[in-house]
């Protein structure tokens, strides 16, 4: 009896004028005295305390976060260096590479927040930074993910514009910068959230023990829904509208132009025209075809590393199914989509900082020689271009020669790099 009592003594601890003891440990007190008193304890859990499971989940999130960064800061080095490059050559600078630049940064962001962060707090536990560290990092979790998608959607409205409208994507260089910086803008704004709904919070455990969740903010389930399903909307669903229907929409062209090019390239053989104008139709019909196949890789990878996501988001939002489904595979899904950001920079390393290896055939060399003519070409002095509109082929004045070809030198390129005076778009 009195071992019984100093061992319940030893453990109950007041808190905000409340007698707290373990739950295990009111039974013993219960059964001890008989249930005397024993309204004035509150009996509560033991706190969360790292699991197995929850360290082996920190050590994968931590393994991609390397990963991640890794790939994206030699993505940004990369592009960094061949921007820097083509300045000194006094040669332009293509939208597609500063979105891709600025699709990295928002990936580091991702890593940074979402899976390092996420690695960190799954070592920790509780939340041990205190609530403004809450609001901001939720916020900056949301910001990152929220610029990382709205880039991409860039990426596919740029290679629509360039594929579709050639002559107006040059035009559209200059509000390349804009667009850019209203990603970022948006981006903020619609992370407002975050600081307000998310605070530190003592959970109803034994120990004393702090997490930053919603929880106490919302007041009717409606709310919460509401803006889950802002999020989705914001984040998921427009996003992937317009980036399907963009894509689709270059696809069509593509498939035109392809007709137009084959039709183009056999009346070419009939009437013995210039090799050169020939070689360099094909190398714009072969640009095309790199933005058809990057396409179906980019709608891809969108679809499978977040449709999980917010699919389990909208489930356990509306349908609260807590028994069906583990808190583990929740926590896996969830993390699966942030890992698209380890995925981005092979995607488009692989499609647009790859380059061929130089040849010295005869081929490649006429391969070059006409790709140089189409770069000096391509906007104010004439060329041949296709109008992704009406499926035409049309040809502004200024036409050069093969001699001009030969007495200009041109440093050797890549067959798939956009035109000089398109700062904004590449075909």
């Amino acid at each position: 009896m009195n071992e019984s009592l100093e061992l319940l003594e030893s453990h109950i601890v007041s808190r905000d004028g409340v007698y707290i003891l373990p739950l295990e440990l009111c039974y013993l007190w219960n059964s001890t005295l008989r249930g005397e008193n024993g309204s004035s304890f509150d009996c509560l859990e033991h706190a969360p305390v790292l699991s197995e499971t929850a360290a082996t989940r920190a050590v994968v999130l931590a393994i991609m976060a390397i990963i991640s960064f890794i790939g994206n800061f030699l993505t940004i080095i990369s592009i960094a260096t061949s921007r820097n490059g083509r300045r000194r050559r006094q040669q332009s600078w293509s939208a597609v590479y500063t979105l891709i630049l600025h699709l990295s940064v928002s990936d580091v962001f991702v890593t940074l927040f979402c899976l390092a962060g996420e690695a960190a707090w799954s070592y920790t536990v509780s939340w041990n930074a205190g609530n403004a560290a809450c609001k901001i990092f939720k916020y900056l979790q949301m910001f990152s993910l929220y610029l990382s998608t709205f880039t991409l959607v860039l990426i596919g409205l740029d290679r629509f514009i360039a594929v579709r409208y050639p002559i107006r994507a040059i035009s559209a260089a200059k509000r390349c910068s804009s667009f850019v910086v209203g990603a970022y803008v948006l981006s903020l704004i619609l992370s407002i959230p975050q600081l307000v709904i998310f605070h530190e919070s003592t959970g109803p455990f034994y120990e004393e023990f702090r997490q930053c969740v919603t929880y106490g903010f919302y007041t009717e389930p409606w709310q919460e829904q509401l803006y889950t399903t802002f999020s989705f909307v914001c984040m998921f669903m427009l996003p992937l509208a317009i980036l399907v229907a963009s894509y689709v929409a270059t696809i069509v062209t593509i498939s035109q132009s392809d007709k137009m090019f084959r039709s183009e390239s056999a009346a070419d053989g009939q009437n013995g025209r210039n090799k050169l104008d020939f070689n360099r139709r094909r190398l714009i019909h072969r640009a095309k075809m790199k933005s058809f196949r990057i396409s179906l890789v980019i709608v891809a990878a969108f679809i499978v590393w977040w449709t999980p996501y917010y699919a389990m988001m909208i489930i356990f939002m509306f349908l609260n199914p807590d028994k069906q489904l583990s808190e583990e595979l929740q926590k896996a899904i969830f993390f699966f989509g942030m890992s698209n950001s380890l995925v981005n920079p092979l995607i488009y390393g692989a499609f647009h900082l790859w380059r061929p290896k130089k040849s010295g055939s005869t081929r490649s060399r006429r391969q070059q020689l006409a790709y140089s003519e189409l770069q000096r070409n391509s906007t104010f002095e004439g060329r041949r271009d296709l109008l992704g509109a009406s499926g035409r082929w049309i040809e502004t004045a200024g036409k050069a020669s093969a001699n001009r070809v030969r007495s200009v030198r041109s440093p050797r390129r890549s067959l798939d790099q956009p035109f000089p005076n398109q700062k904004c778009s590449s075909g």
